[in-house]
């Protein structure tokens, strides 16, 4: 009586099934069909090529019907208990309603309602932080203040991030040109921290470090991220070389509480969408 053969079910990580028989790989149907033969007690649905399944793919999240909304933003609002993500009709943050009137006009508002939260809960920031929500990497509760890109690396990982990556990037420079795209966007923000450094480290030689933090707006339906550095106490005549006007960084230095060892001077109305923090030694 010929011996009988011995059939081997193996699974892969991915989920792929093979079955061998005394050590050489034979097809699915003909391995499942002797395998369970041979083992007659195994369920048979336990059995199925988990590699083949096809899951059911759920719709994106959006706001007025446009761009695709980061999970992140729903599961915030979730856990703040804004929304009830299955009651969210057309899963569109737009229909979202309090009390009969529509909860966000825009989706600032969303990103506005959130930052409030965090700022004054150490949870929501928590949690913000935790689903990565773009400029609470890296940071901590007690100096978090307000919801600003810190340094241009942080731009650089929104900008290539999954949610944005589609995006158009433009940066107003700080005589008020548009600078288009993300290689002339980086550079018009590489090219102001140069000039205006360069010029605080002259006004104050024992300036040790300045930080740029930058703001920035999404505009969802047109799939832009904007930020603006224009210089909002420009010099009245800009042939003019004397820099010591009001609102001028001069100015900002001399009407300061001191530069001496360990004083700081914070700086965030003179340019748009920046602020400035120099930290004296």
């Amino acid at each position: 009586m010929a011996k009988e053969k011995i059939i081997k079910r193996v699974v892969l990580k991915s989920g792929v099934v093979r079955y061998y028989e005394n050590g050489k790989q034979i097809t699915q149907k003909s391995g499942r069909r002797k395998f369970l033969r041979q083992n007659p007690k195994s369920d048979k649905k336990s059995l199925i090529d988990s590699s083949r399944i096809v899951k059911k793919k759920e719709k994106p999240w959006k706001f007025k019907n446009l761009a695709n909304v980061p999970f992140a933003y729903v599961d915030i609002l979730t856990k703040l208990a804004i929304i009830n993500p299955k009651k969210v009709k057309n899963r569109d943050l737009y229909n979202v309603f309090e009390n009969g009137v529509r909860k966000f006009n825009n989706f600032k508002d969303i990103k506005k309602l959130i930052d409030e939260q965090a700022k004054g809960n150490a949870l929501v920031f928590q949690w913000c932080n935790e689903v990565g929500l773009p400029n609470y990497r890296g940071r901590d509760f007690e100096t978090f203040a307000n919801n600003k890109i810190q340094n241009i690396v942080d731009i650089v990982n929104l900008i290539d991030s999954t949610a944005y990556r589609r995006f158009k990037f433009y940066v107003t420079d700080k005589q008020g040109d548009l600078q288009s795209g993300r290689v002339l966007g980086l550079l018009a923000l590489r090219d102001f921290e140069i000039a205006v450094g360069s010029e605080i480290q002259k006004l104050v030689p024992n300036s040790a470090f300045i930080r740029f933090c930058y703001d920035y707006t999404i505009n969802y339906e047109k799939k832009e991220i904007e930020i603006d550095l224009t210089d909002m106490y420009p010099k009245n005549n800009p042939t003019d070389k004397e820099e010591g006007g009001e609102r001028s960084l001069k100015w900002y230095i001399d009407n300061s509480a001191g530069t001496g060892a360990k004083e700081q001077l914070i700086i965030s109305d003179k340019y748009k969408d920046v602020e400035i923090t120099i930290e004296f030694s």
